[in-house]
């Protein structure tokens, strides 16, 4: 017998939640239940998707950073980088390329915390 992993007990929890307690809590505390619903299903995304959120994060910034001649494994010092690069001004002529890596990764954010902003893209 297979156990439920984190992310499926979450998507149950949440389907619990609005499907059976919603409805059974006070109208005064729906906004309330349905704040704890959507925390259950980003969760369950961030669960789902993270590693993959962050390895997009790690190639886009690695690809905008060596075009630049900078090497970073780290993900931290690849933002630090990145930051300092920003206020030094080292993408003023070529814009596109930095708003593309950032647009990449934001794209996987949005997926894990509000993937509904995708569909209208």
């Amino acid at each position: 017998m297979n156990q439920p992993d984190a992310h499926d007990l979450l998507v149950t929890a949440h389907e619990a939640l609005l499907t059976h307690l919603l409805p059974a809590l006070p109208k005064g505390l729906h906004y309330e239940g349905r704040m704890v619903a959507s925390a259950m299903l980003i969760a369950s995304r961030e669960l789902a998707q993270a590693a993959d959120c962050t390895e997009v994060e790690r190639q886009a910034l690695e690809a905008l950073l060596a075009q630049g001649g900078q090497a970073v494994t780290e993900l931290e010092l690849a933002r630090e980088w990145l930051a300092r690069n920003i206020r030094q001004g080292a993408y003023d002529q070529h814009a596109t390329r930095l708003l593309e890596a950032l647009r990449a990764i934001n794209r996987a954010q949005l997926s894990i915390s509000n993937p509904k902003v995708l569909a209208h893209d």
